[in-house]
């Protein structure tokens, strides 16, 4: 989970994971998550940005949705959540180098 396309998959079947860790206690799942929290955490983040990930990832809203909802343009928030994902994966990689 080190480069942004990664962080987005992760991101994208966060709801799948979250299942496998309740429904089969899968381990992996749950380190995957406890890491995704803690590079999301290190990345500090904006408040739009956490929202906008909140809003896009936690709650399935589309991004125009989430645009309407922050009282910002859709381009607005894909550009949080674009710069978000890449705060995410620079921790992770840092992270992994270590």
């Amino acid at each position: 989970m080190d480069k942004d396309y990664g962080i987005y998959a992760m991101l994208i079947h966060l709801h799948h994971v979250r299942e496998s860790r309740y429904t089969r206690g899968d381990y992996d799942a749950s380190v995957l998550l406890l890491d995704l929290a803690q590079s999301i955490r290190e990345a500090q983040l904006t408040k739009r940005q956490r929202q906008a990930l909140y809003l896009v990832f936690l709650r399935d809203f589309t991004q125009r949705d989430a645009a309407h909802w922050l009282n910002i343009s859709q381009q607005a928030v894909s550009d949080h959540v674009r710069t978000a994902i890449q705060r995410i994966a620079e921790v992770s990689e840092h992270k992994e180098v270590a």
